[in-house]
């Protein structure tokens, strides 16, 4: 029986409170606050940060987003490669709903239980976009999480059912800047509700239970009322639906119910909305520890000016190079996998990989090493004439980049993001972590490196 055996979570680390986004459009606040990813954030970048908390390699990796950058381009290779995977690993993208997540832990489930595969890897994420001004601005936020299922674990998908039916509901078309809807009302009446009902009801009747087995219940929603009203309608008592410290992470907000599910024993009903439902009953017979915690309380906050800086609706950026891509595919294994050299004659170990040692000249003597994650600031600038990701200066936003010493050799020239406005105290020997990050987008490509940021926490 297919089961989850480990989870770990994503959220950004900037915090946008709604009282400061009504303050900034009059539109009324929701109260609390929301997730923002950074600017050089997006639905890959946080889905390799989500997975990188996952230790066993999968021999498949499904990811599930409906906010990829990418209309022609799997997400899913890309992550795997971030994450230094098996070059023979099965990868797979699962979109266009805000079930997703579900769909794809279902599709790890049956790619478990058939025997073929040993361990699945499921990561959901969102960075939905959403106009300035707008419900959805307040209503979503964004994060990742992945989950591990394998054949045995913690805690058993004892089983599950799906039931599709589309509602007029929310939407994007396929070159749509922000989310649409007809009447979120006549979704939350007559879809949300029937939806779940229609999928958990055939889920007890089938594994024989009563409605006393079930422990807890996750299940996403739309909106919070939604939510408060479908659990207290079933004579159950609302768990934590985060939407005041992180706001709906869309297909991903599932799975961020789950993780703060698996931190306690007990039998749950796991439940996902979007044209449709999606229903999992899962028995956690020893607890799973999580990050969630950490992620939440991890935080900075941010004004609304600054959001808009990182959601590109402010500002304009320009560039003064041009990229190549051919050296960025020639280069992979450095720039994406993050592999350093070793030189066979004097041990020194380099970044990235070069013909010739940069101590003694030995050429072509040497093996690829794996960079390690964390390091230390051997020097650093912070750069007004450039801005970040090597766009031209805005005199705003200056780029601070460092050389970095990481812990087990090698010396890389990085930039340090998730800093505000390069204002923040940065120090020769502070600690850093490396983090996947979009470097930019310059002649219609998308450039993701490694950069590094002050450990979360």
């Amino acid at each position: 029986m297919a089961a989850i055996t480990s989870c770990s979570v994503y959220i950004p680390v900037w915090r946008l409170g709604r009282d400061e986004i009504a303050r900034a459009t009059g539109f009324q606040s929701l109260g609390g606050e929301r997730s923002v990813a950074c600017w050089d954030e997006d639905s890959i970048t946080m889905a390799v940060e989500a997975a990188r908390g996952i230790e066993e390699n999968p021999d498949a990796l499904l990811f599930a987003s409906t906010s990829s950058p990418f209309k022609v381009k799997q997400a899913a290779s890309l992550i795997a490669t971030a994450l230094d995977l098996n070059l023979g690993i099965f990868t797979s993208d699962i979109t266009d709903t805000m079930r997703a997540s579900t769909n794809a832990l279902l599709m790890a489930s049956n790619m478990i239980d058939s025997g073929k595969f040993e361990r699945v890897l499921v990561v959901a994420s969102d960075c939905i976009p959403s106009k300035p001004s707008s419900l959805y601005e307040q209503l979503f936020g964004d994060g990742a999480v992945a989950l591990m299922v394998e054949a045995e674990g913690d805690a058993e998908i004892e089983g599950y059912t799906t039931y599709s039916k589309p509602q007029p509901g929310s939407w994007m078309k396929a070159y749509d800047d922000s989310m649409k809807d007809f009447d979120m009302r006549v979704d939350a009446r007559y879809g949300y509700a029937a939806s779940l009902q229609s999928a958990i009801m055939p889920l007890i009747a089938k594994l024989g239970l009563s409605p006393a087995d079930i422990s807890r219940v996750a299940v996403s929603a739309p909106d919070p009322k939604s939510y408060v009203g479908l659990i207290k309608s079933a004579g159950l008592k609302p768990e934590e639906f985060f939407f005041d410290r992180v706001g709906i992470t869309g297909t991903a907000h599932p799975f961020l119910l789950l993780a703060s599910q698996l931190e306690r024993e007990g039998r749950i009903l796991l439940g996902s909305y979007g044209e449709g439902s999606d229903a999992f009953c899962i028995d956690i017979k020893t607890p799973i520890r999580t990050n969630l915690s950490r992620m939440i309380e991890s935080k900075k906050e941010i004004d609304y000016g600054e959001y808009l800086y990182f959601r590109e609706k402010m500002g304009e950026k320009t560039y003064p190079d041009r990229p190549s891509p051919v050296k960025y595919w020639r280069d992979e294994k450095s720039i994406l996998r993050f592999y350093g050299m070793r030189c066979k004659n004097c041990k020194t170990v380099s970044y990235p990989i070069s013909r010739c040692c940069i101590e003694c000249g030995s050429k072509d003597s040497y093996e690829e090493v794996k960079i390690s994650e964390k390091g230390i600031i051997y020097t650093y600038t912070v750069d007004y004439l450039i801005s970040p990701g090597n766009y031209n200066a805005d005199g705003i936003h200056p780029n601070v980049v460092a050389v970095v010493d990481f812990e087990n050799g090698g010396r890389a020239f990085m930039e340090l993001t998730d800093v505000y406005r390069g204002k923040e105290n940065v120090e020769v020997g502070m600690e850093v972590e490396r983090t996947f990050r979009l470097l930019n987008e310059k002649n219609d490509f998308r450039y993701y490196y490694w950069k590094v940021r002050f450990p979360r926490g």
